[in-house]
């Protein structure tokens, strides 16, 4: 549960609805985790002594495009910053927590330091600094192959992705997941395996978004 009382001074924002919650996962291809979108349900964003920001659905599409976090850190969303060149990042997928800090001018998960094993907690502490630790980066070894919003070739795609996923799913089960994003594809897939394959789908690839697990 989030509590703002850590900021005396903070005006919440206008909450979210979920539909628009949505439409930003739509627009950016991905999931949010559910402890940001809580955060979004009590305020749209915030900001502490106009530095620290954590971005609501009107900053968090722009922000991410100025950081390239597509690029340099794939899997990742950003949900915020301190303002002073270090930038927050959480995994994406509706179940991560944890928030790590990377450079601006470097934006390499490998090189992140841990911010919070906790968003809410943190938040709920007052985002106070703690001592930030190395992160042990490791790919996962197993994801869940979500389908977050329906091919543009329809059927046709679908079938493609079927295909080159080699996954056994029912064509009528791709359709009426493709009407109703997100749809879990496969529960279990090898990560390295389906982020090669996810690459080869090439454009239809960004219809689909990989959750890692333990």
């Amino acid at each position: 549960m989030i509590d703002l009382s850590k900021f005396p001074n903070l005006i919440p924002n206008k909450p979210v609805s979920l539909n628009e919650m949505k439409e930003v996962e739509e627009s950016m291809n991905i999931i949010l985790p559910n402890v940001y979108k809580e955060l979004l349900k009590e305020t749209n964003g915030f900001s502490v002594g106009g530095g620290l920001l954590i971005y609501g659905t009107e900053d968090i599409i722009e922000r991410n495009e100025t950081w390239e976090v597509k690029e340099y850190a794939e899997g990742y969303v950003s949900i915020g910053d301190d303002g002073g060149g270090n930038v927050f990042l959480m995994l994406q997928g509706e179940q991560e927590i944890e928030v790590i800090s990377v450079d601006s001018g470097d934006m390499n998960p490998k090189n992140a330091r841990k911010l919070a094993s906790n968003l809410i907690d943190w938040i709920n502490g007052g985002c106070t600094p703690k001592e930030q630790t190395a992160v042990d980066f490791e790919s996962p070894d197993s994801c869940k192959i979500l389908l977050i919003k329906a091919p543009d070739g329809g059927l046709k795609d679908l079938i493609k992705i079927k295909k080159v996923l080699g996954i056994e799913i029912p064509t009528s089960e791709l359709l009426e997941g493709a009407k109703h994003p997100p749809s879990i594809l496969s529960y279990k897939f090898p990560y390295g395996k389906a982020k090669k394959l996810v690459e080869k789908l090439g454009e239809i690839g960004d219809c689909l978004s990989l959750e890692g697990i333990d």
